[in-house]
Protein backbone atom coordinates (compact mmCIF):
# COMPACT_ATOMS: atom_id res chain seq x y z
CA UNK A 1 0.00 0.00 0.00
CA UNK A 2 1.06 3.43 -0.88
CA UNK A 3 1.29 5.27 1.99
CA UNK A 4 1.23 9.77 2.11
CA UNK A 5 4.27 11.51 2.40
CA UNK A 6 6.71 9.27 0.96
CA UNK A 7 9.83 9.57 -0.67
CA UNK A 8 9.05 11.31 -4.32
CA UNK A 9 12.51 10.44 -5.26
CA UNK A 10 12.01 6.70 -5.37
CA UNK A 11 13.13 4.37 -7.98
CA UNK A 12 11.31 4.36 -11.09
CA UNK A 13 9.83 1.13 -12.94
CA UNK A 14 8.79 0.54 -16.72
CA UNK A 15 5.85 2.90 -15.52
CA UNK A 16 6.93 5.45 -12.99
CA UNK A 17 4.61 6.69 -10.28
CA UNK A 18 4.66 10.50 -11.26
CA UNK A 19 6.66 12.32 -9.61
CA UNK A 20 3.85 15.46 -9.30
CA UNK A 21 5.48 18.87 -7.95
CA UNK A 22 2.67 21.10 -5.47
CA UNK A 23 3.15 24.62 -6.50
CA UNK A 24 3.19 26.42 -2.76
CA UNK A 25 0.83 28.83 -2.30
CA UNK A 26 0.53 31.54 0.13
CA UNK A 27 -0.60 30.53 3.91
CA UNK A 28 -0.66 27.01 2.39
CA UNK A 29 -3.94 26.33 2.34
CA UNK A 30 -6.78 26.77 0.12
CA UNK A 31 -10.71 26.87 -0.31
CA UNK A 32 -12.80 24.90 -2.86
CA UNK A 33 -16.37 26.16 -2.76
CA UNK A 34 -18.84 23.82 -4.02
CA UNK A 35 -21.85 24.61 -7.53
CA UNK A 36 -25.36 23.30 -6.63
CA UNK A 37 -26.33 21.09 -9.68
CA UNK A 38 -29.98 20.77 -9.71
CA UNK A 39 -32.83 19.03 -11.65
CA UNK A 40 -36.33 19.79 -12.16
CA UNK A 41 -37.26 16.58 -11.45
CA UNK A 42 -35.95 16.48 -7.81
CA UNK A 43 -34.22 13.65 -6.05
CA UNK A 44 -34.58 9.96 -7.41
CA UNK A 45 -33.61 8.43 -4.37
CA UNK A 46 -33.79 4.68 -5.87
CA UNK A 47 -31.04 5.57 -8.57
CA UNK A 48 -28.84 7.52 -5.86
CA UNK A 49 -29.51 3.45 -4.19
CA UNK A 50 -28.63 1.74 -7.21
CA UNK A 51 -25.51 4.30 -7.97
CA UNK A 52 -23.73 3.43 -4.26
CA UNK A 53 -24.27 -0.62 -4.85
CA UNK A 54 -23.00 -0.03 -8.61
CA UNK A 55 -19.90 2.41 -7.01
CA UNK A 56 -18.85 -0.82 -4.68
CA UNK A 57 -19.41 -3.64 -6.49
CA UNK A 58 -22.29 -5.36 -4.92
CA UNK A 59 -25.03 -7.13 -7.17
CA UNK A 60 -28.02 -5.19 -7.89
CA UNK A 61 -31.72 -6.24 -6.81
CA UNK A 62 -33.62 -6.70 -9.59
CA UNK A 63 -36.47 -4.97 -8.35
CA UNK A 64 -33.68 -1.65 -7.85
CA UNK A 65 -32.83 -2.17 -11.18
CA UNK A 66 -36.09 -1.67 -13.05
CA UNK A 67 -37.33 1.01 -10.85
CA UNK A 68 -33.91 3.22 -12.10
CA UNK A 69 -34.32 6.70 -13.74
CA UNK A 70 -31.68 9.81 -14.42
CA UNK A 71 -32.68 12.26 -14.74
CA UNK A 72 -31.87 14.01 -18.60
CA UNK A 73 -32.64 18.06 -17.75
CA UNK A 74 -29.72 18.90 -15.47
CA UNK A 75 -29.03 22.81 -14.99
CA UNK A 76 -25.92 24.13 -12.93
CA UNK A 77 -26.27 26.98 -10.81
CA UNK A 78 -23.41 29.42 -10.46
CA UNK A 79 -23.40 32.88 -8.63
CA UNK A 80 -21.95 35.85 -10.69
CA UNK A 81 -18.69 37.54 -9.03
CA UNK A 82 -15.02 36.92 -9.25
CA UNK A 83 -12.90 34.83 -7.78
CA UNK A 84 -13.88 31.52 -6.41
CA UNK A 85 -17.46 30.97 -7.52
CA UNK A 86 -19.96 30.19 -4.54
CA UNK A 87 -23.30 28.69 -4.78
CA UNK A 88 -26.45 27.50 -2.79
CA UNK A 89 -28.35 24.17 -2.69
CA UNK A 90 -31.32 24.62 -4.80
CA UNK A 91 -34.72 23.01 -3.69
CA UNK A 92 -33.86 19.43 -4.35
CA UNK A 93 -29.91 19.63 -2.74
CA UNK A 94 -29.43 16.95 -5.59
CA UNK A 95 -25.94 16.70 -5.45
CA UNK A 96 -22.67 19.63 -5.65
CA UNK A 97 -20.13 19.59 -7.82
CA UNK A 98 -16.45 22.03 -7.40
CA UNK A 99 -14.51 23.60 -10.11
CA UNK A 100 -11.01 22.58 -11.19
CA UNK A 101 -8.54 23.04 -13.80
CA UNK A 102 -6.65 20.57 -15.92
CA UNK A 103 -3.95 22.00 -17.88
CA UNK A 104 -6.15 25.46 -17.81
CA UNK A 105 -9.34 24.37 -18.24
CA UNK A 106 -12.15 24.24 -16.24
CA UNK A 107 -14.29 21.18 -15.49
CA UNK A 108 -17.15 20.39 -12.85
CA UNK A 109 -16.16 17.31 -10.43
CA UNK A 110 -17.46 15.24 -8.16
CA UNK A 111 -15.10 14.98 -4.51
CA UNK A 112 -15.36 11.72 -3.45
CA UNK A 113 -13.77 10.47 -0.17
CA UNK A 114 -14.75 7.32 -1.60
CA UNK A 115 -12.57 6.42 -4.60
CA UNK A 116 -8.83 7.16 -5.79
CA UNK A 117 -9.25 8.11 -9.32
CA UNK A 118 -8.66 11.74 -11.19
CA UNK A 119 -10.67 10.77 -14.48
CA UNK A 120 -12.34 13.28 -16.67
CA UNK A 121 -14.83 12.81 -19.57
CA UNK A 122 -12.43 14.19 -22.72
CA UNK A 123 -12.15 14.67 -26.65
CA UNK A 124 -10.93 10.80 -26.97
CA UNK A 125 -15.05 9.97 -26.51
CA UNK A 126 -17.51 10.72 -29.06
CA UNK A 127 -19.88 13.42 -29.07
CA UNK A 128 -22.62 11.48 -28.29
CA UNK A 129 -20.96 10.36 -25.05
CA UNK A 130 -19.90 13.62 -24.13
CA UNK A 131 -23.12 15.55 -24.37
CA UNK A 132 -23.86 17.44 -21.59
CA UNK A 133 -20.33 17.71 -20.45
CA UNK A 134 -17.53 20.03 -20.46
CA UNK A 135 -14.72 17.76 -21.56
CA UNK A 136 -10.97 17.83 -21.20
CA UNK A 137 -9.08 18.80 -24.48
CA UNK A 138 -5.15 17.32 -24.17
CA UNK A 139 -4.53 19.15 -27.51
CA UNK A 140 -5.38 22.17 -25.96
CA UNK A 141 -2.62 21.86 -23.17
CA UNK A 142 0.62 22.66 -23.68
CA UNK A 143 1.19 20.55 -20.19
CA UNK A 144 -0.07 17.36 -21.08
CA UNK A 145 2.04 14.60 -21.00
CA UNK A 146 1.02 10.71 -21.98
CA UNK A 147 1.89 8.37 -19.75
CA UNK A 148 3.21 5.78 -22.25
CA UNK A 149 1.69 1.94 -21.38
CA UNK A 150 -0.32 2.55 -18.58
CA UNK A 151 -4.35 2.00 -18.45
CA UNK A 152 -7.18 2.49 -15.54
CA UNK A 153 -10.43 0.92 -15.55
CA UNK A 154 -13.80 1.40 -13.31
CA UNK A 155 -15.72 -1.64 -13.12
CA UNK A 156 -18.94 -1.96 -11.34
CA UNK A 157 -20.88 -5.32 -10.30
CA UNK A 158 -23.71 -4.54 -13.23
CA UNK A 159 -20.93 -4.15 -16.02
CA UNK A 160 -21.03 -0.64 -15.51
CA UNK A 161 -17.95 1.69 -15.98
CA UNK A 162 -15.42 3.34 -17.59
CA UNK A 163 -12.07 2.94 -18.82
CA UNK A 164 -9.02 3.76 -20.82
CA UNK A 165 -5.53 6.07 -21.26
CA UNK A 166 -3.25 8.03 -19.04
CA UNK A 167 -1.53 11.50 -18.71
CA UNK A 168 -0.14 13.90 -16.56
CA UNK A 169 -1.06 17.79 -16.42
CA UNK A 170 -1.54 20.57 -14.05
CA UNK A 171 -4.04 20.29 -12.02
CA UNK A 172 -4.98 23.33 -10.00
CA UNK A 173 -7.09 23.22 -7.02
CA UNK A 174 -8.53 26.61 -5.34
CA UNK A 175 -5.44 27.78 -6.42
CA UNK A 176 -2.89 24.60 -5.33
CA UNK A 177 -1.07 23.51 -8.22
CA UNK A 178 -0.06 19.73 -8.92
CA UNK A 179 2.61 20.36 -12.12
CA UNK A 180 2.35 16.63 -12.89
CA UNK A 181 -0.70 14.72 -11.31
CA UNK A 182 -1.54 11.61 -13.10
CA UNK A 183 -5.04 12.48 -15.37
CA UNK A 184 -7.02 9.88 -16.18
CA UNK A 185 -8.53 9.89 -19.95
CA UNK A 186 -11.39 7.97 -20.12
CA UNK A 187 -11.90 6.44 -23.96
CA UNK A 188 -15.02 4.18 -23.09
CA UNK A 189 -17.82 4.48 -21.00
CA UNK A 190 -21.09 3.11 -20.53
CA UNK A 191 -24.34 4.52 -21.11
CA UNK A 192 -24.90 4.46 -16.90
CA UNK A 193 -22.00 7.01 -16.63
CA UNK A 194 -22.84 9.42 -20.23
CA UNK A 195 -26.24 10.00 -18.69
CA UNK A 196 -24.76 11.52 -15.76
CA UNK A 197 -24.74 14.58 -16.87
CA UNK A 198 -23.99 16.25 -13.04
CA UNK A 199 -20.10 15.70 -13.73
CA UNK A 200 -17.64 16.40 -16.10
CA UNK A 201 -15.38 13.62 -13.89
CA UNK A 202 -14.07 12.48 -10.51
CA UNK A 203 -12.24 13.77 -7.96
CA UNK A 204 -11.18 10.77 -5.99
CA UNK A 205 -10.12 11.68 -2.35
CA UNK A 206 -9.37 8.11 -0.70
CA UNK A 207 -5.48 6.36 -0.37
CA UNK A 208 -3.63 5.29 -3.16
CA UNK A 209 -4.07 1.99 -2.74
CA UNK A 210 -7.30 2.61 -4.35
CA UNK A 211 -6.11 3.80 -7.44
CA UNK A 212 -6.91 1.60 -10.77
CA UNK A 213 -3.82 3.03 -13.08
CA UNK A 214 -1.75 -0.72 -14.10
CA UNK A 215 0.63 -1.42 -14.36
CA UNK A 216 1.59 1.03 -11.50
CA UNK A 217 -0.87 3.04 -9.58
CA UNK A 218 -0.73 6.61 -8.72
CA UNK A 219 -0.76 9.33 -6.44
CA UNK A 220 -4.02 11.38 -5.45
CA UNK A 221 -4.05 14.76 -5.83
CA UNK A 222 -4.68 15.44 -1.55
CA UNK A 223 -1.19 12.49 -1.38
CA UNK A 224 0.82 14.92 -4.12
CA UNK A 225 0.25 18.71 -2.77
CA UNK A 226 -0.27 17.21 1.19
CA UNK A 227 3.47 17.95 1.70
CA UNK A 228 3.07 21.73 0.80
CA UNK A 229 0.20 22.17 2.93
CA UNK A 230 0.35 24.11 6.73
CA UNK A 231 -1.50 20.52 8.38
CA UNK A 232 -1.55 17.16 6.34
CA UNK A 233 -5.60 17.66 6.39
CA UNK A 234 -8.43 18.57 4.25
CA UNK A 235 -12.29 19.18 5.64
CA UNK A 236 -15.51 18.68 4.28
CA UNK A 237 -17.81 21.31 5.50
CA UNK A 238 -21.22 20.32 3.28
CA UNK A 239 -23.99 21.66 4.89
CA UNK A 240 -28.20 20.87 4.26
CA UNK A 241 -29.43 23.90 2.03
CA UNK A 242 -26.62 26.59 2.12
CA UNK A 243 -22.74 26.85 1.03
CA UNK A 244 -20.38 24.08 1.60
CA UNK A 245 -17.05 23.99 1.10
CA UNK A 246 -14.01 21.62 1.05
CA UNK A 247 -10.63 23.36 2.73
CA UNK A 248 -7.19 21.56 2.28
CA UNK A 249 -4.66 22.55 4.55
CA UNK A 250 -6.31 23.99 7.36
CA UNK A 251 -9.29 23.62 10.05
CA UNK A 252 -11.33 26.86 10.07
CA UNK A 253 -12.56 26.27 14.06
CA UNK A 254 -15.49 28.66 13.05
CA UNK A 255 -17.17 25.79 11.15
CA UNK A 256 -18.46 23.74 13.77
CA UNK A 257 -19.15 23.35 17.97
CA UNK A 258 -17.27 21.84 20.55
CA UNK A 259 -13.56 20.00 19.95
CA UNK A 260 -13.52 17.57 17.40
CA UNK A 261 -13.00 14.36 17.94
CA UNK A 262 -10.29 11.94 16.06
CA UNK A 263 -11.36 8.53 15.59
CA UNK A 264 -8.42 6.06 13.72
CA UNK A 265 -9.27 4.80 10.20
CA UNK A 266 -7.92 1.39 8.92
CA UNK A 267 -6.33 2.63 5.23
CA UNK A 268 -6.05 -1.22 4.09
CA UNK A 269 -8.71 -0.97 1.49
CA UNK A 270 -7.91 2.25 0.72
CA UNK A 271 -10.90 4.21 2.44
CA UNK A 272 -11.59 6.19 5.20
CA UNK A 273 -12.97 3.00 7.14
CA UNK A 274 -14.19 3.45 10.66
CA UNK A 275 -15.17 1.53 13.32
CA UNK A 276 -19.36 1.54 14.58
CA UNK A 277 -20.61 -0.29 16.48
CA UNK A 278 -23.38 1.54 18.27
CA UNK A 279 -26.50 3.61 17.72
CA UNK A 280 -29.57 5.33 19.67
CA UNK A 281 -32.74 6.26 18.10
CA UNK A 282 -34.15 9.80 19.51
CA UNK A 283 -34.30 9.74 22.74
CA UNK A 284 -33.91 6.10 23.43
CA UNK A 285 -31.08 4.36 24.63
CA UNK A 286 -27.81 3.68 23.28
CA UNK A 287 -27.72 0.21 21.18
CA UNK A 288 -25.02 -2.27 20.09
CA UNK A 289 -24.93 -3.34 16.59
CA UNK A 290 -24.02 -7.29 17.17
CA UNK A 291 -21.24 -7.94 14.20
CA UNK A 292 -20.93 -4.29 13.34
CA UNK A 293 -19.71 -3.72 9.93
CA UNK A 294 -16.69 -0.94 9.43
CA UNK A 295 -18.13 2.22 7.94
CA UNK A 296 -16.75 4.43 4.80
CA UNK A 297 -17.12 8.09 5.14
CA UNK A 298 -17.68 8.64 1.64
CA UNK A 299 -18.35 11.95 0.23
CA UNK A 300 -18.95 10.98 -3.60
CA UNK A 301 -22.33 8.90 -1.67
CA UNK A 302 -25.52 10.97 -0.73
CA UNK A 303 -27.24 8.42 1.12
CA UNK A 304 -26.39 6.57 4.55
CA UNK A 305 -26.27 3.10 4.32
CA UNK A 306 -26.20 0.99 7.77
CA UNK A 307 -26.44 -2.75 8.82
CA UNK A 308 -30.09 -3.96 8.02
CA UNK A 309 -30.61 -4.13 12.42
CA UNK A 310 -29.92 -0.25 12.64
CA UNK A 311 -31.71 0.59 9.83
CA UNK A 312 -34.86 -1.26 10.75
CA UNK A 313 -34.59 -0.64 14.47
CA UNK A 314 -34.44 3.63 13.08
CA UNK A 315 -37.65 2.88 10.89
CA UNK A 316 -39.68 1.12 13.43
CA UNK A 317 -39.71 4.18 15.63
CA UNK A 318 -41.76 6.32 12.56
CA UNK A 319 -45.23 5.93 12.55
CA UNK A 320 -46.63 4.70 8.96
CA UNK A 321 -42.56 3.59 7.91
CA UNK A 322 -42.76 0.74 5.67
CA UNK A 323 -40.28 -1.12 3.27
CA UNK A 324 -41.51 -0.52 -0.36
CA UNK A 325 -41.32 -3.05 -3.55
CA UNK A 326 -37.89 -1.80 -4.18
CA UNK A 327 -36.46 -2.60 -0.90
CA UNK A 328 -36.37 0.71 0.51
CA UNK A 329 -38.19 2.59 3.56
CA UNK A 330 -40.58 4.95 2.78
CA UNK A 331 -42.67 6.90 4.93
CA UNK A 332 -45.74 9.68 4.60
CA UNK A 333 -43.74 13.19 4.22
CA UNK A 334 -45.82 14.54 7.58
CA UNK A 335 -44.27 12.41 10.17
CA UNK A 336 -42.02 13.71 12.41
CA UNK A 337 -39.03 12.02 12.50
CA UNK A 338 -36.09 10.92 15.51
CA UNK A 339 -32.82 12.35 15.53
CA UNK A 340 -30.58 9.69 14.67
CA UNK A 341 -27.20 9.38 16.97
CA UNK A 342 -24.49 6.48 15.30
CA UNK A 343 -20.82 5.98 16.27
CA UNK A 344 -17.93 7.33 15.12
CA UNK A 345 -14.93 5.33 16.20
CA UNK A 346 -14.83 4.36 19.73
CA UNK A 347 -15.65 7.24 21.86
CA UNK A 348 -18.27 10.21 19.19
CA UNK A 349 -21.54 9.55 18.75
CA UNK A 350 -22.87 11.79 15.74
CA UNK A 351 -26.51 13.48 16.08
CA UNK A 352 -27.80 13.31 12.48
CA UNK A 353 -31.04 15.47 12.59
CA UNK A 354 -34.56 13.73 11.49
CA UNK A 355 -35.21 16.23 9.21
CA UNK A 356 -31.75 15.18 7.05
CA UNK A 357 -33.14 11.32 7.06
CA UNK A 358 -36.24 12.42 4.84
CA UNK A 359 -34.15 11.90 1.66
CA UNK A 360 -36.57 12.51 -1.29
CA UNK A 361 -40.34 12.83 -2.34
CA UNK A 362 -41.82 10.14 -3.78
CA UNK A 363 -45.48 9.75 -4.94
CA UNK A 364 -49.06 9.48 -3.18
CA UNK A 365 -47.12 12.05 0.06
CA UNK A 366 -44.53 9.21 0.62
CA UNK A 367 -41.03 10.12 1.05
CA UNK A 368 -38.26 7.97 0.62
CA UNK A 369 -35.95 7.95 3.95
CA UNK A 370 -32.10 8.88 3.94
CA UNK A 371 -30.54 5.71 5.89
CA UNK A 372 -31.59 2.36 3.98
CA UNK A 373 -30.22 -0.76 3.99
CA UNK A 374 -26.88 -2.36 2.82
CA UNK A 375 -28.77 -5.72 2.51
CA UNK A 376 -25.91 -7.88 4.26
CA UNK A 377 -22.92 -6.29 2.44
CA UNK A 378 -20.67 -6.15 5.41
CA UNK A 379 -19.86 -2.59 4.44
CA UNK A 380 -21.59 0.42 6.08
CA UNK A 381 -21.63 3.61 3.71
CA UNK A 382 -21.74 6.86 5.64
CA UNK A 383 -22.88 9.75 2.98
CA UNK A 384 -24.30 12.87 2.43
CA UNK A 385 -26.75 12.66 5.26
CA UNK A 386 -24.06 11.83 7.41
CA UNK A 387 -21.58 14.81 5.84
CA UNK A 388 -24.54 17.74 6.66
CA UNK A 389 -24.86 17.45 10.30
CA UNK A 390 -20.90 16.67 10.78
CA UNK A 391 -17.64 18.70 9.97
CA UNK A 392 -15.20 16.10 8.79
CA UNK A 393 -11.67 16.35 8.73
CA UNK A 394 -9.47 13.91 6.83
CA UNK A 395 -6.14 13.50 8.28
CA UNK A 396 -3.31 11.85 5.57
CA UNK A 397 -0.95 12.00 7.88
CA UNK A 398 -2.10 10.69 11.26
CA UNK A 399 -4.20 8.36 9.75
CA UNK A 400 -7.42 9.72 11.30
CA UNK A 401 -10.86 11.51 10.61
CA UNK A 402 -12.22 14.17 12.80
CA UNK A 403 -15.92 14.97 13.80
CA UNK A 404 -17.78 17.91 15.48
CA UNK A 405 -21.09 19.27 14.49
CA UNK A 406 -21.64 22.08 12.17
CA UNK A 407 -21.58 25.23 13.65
Amino acid sequence: MHTFGGNLLSVLFLIPRVLAAPTKIEENSFVVHRRAVTSPGGRNGVAALDKVFRKYGWAIPERINNKVHVPQNISIKQAEGEGIVRATPGEADTSFLSPIKVGGQTLMMNFDTGSSDLWVFNTNLSPRITRGHAVYDPKKSSTFKPMNGARWRITYGDGSGASGIVGTDVVNIGGAKVANQAIELATTVTDSFAEDVDSDGLVGLGFGSLNTVKPQQQKTFFENVMPTLDKPVFTANLRHHTLGSYEFGRIDSTQFKGPLTYTKIDPSRGFWQVESTSFAVGDGVKQTNPNASPAIIDSGTTLMLADDGVVRSYWRQVEGAKMDEEGTFSFPCVADLPDFHIALGPTYMATIPGELMNYATLARNRCMGGMQSNQGQGIQIYGGVLFKSQFVVFDGANKTVGFAPHA
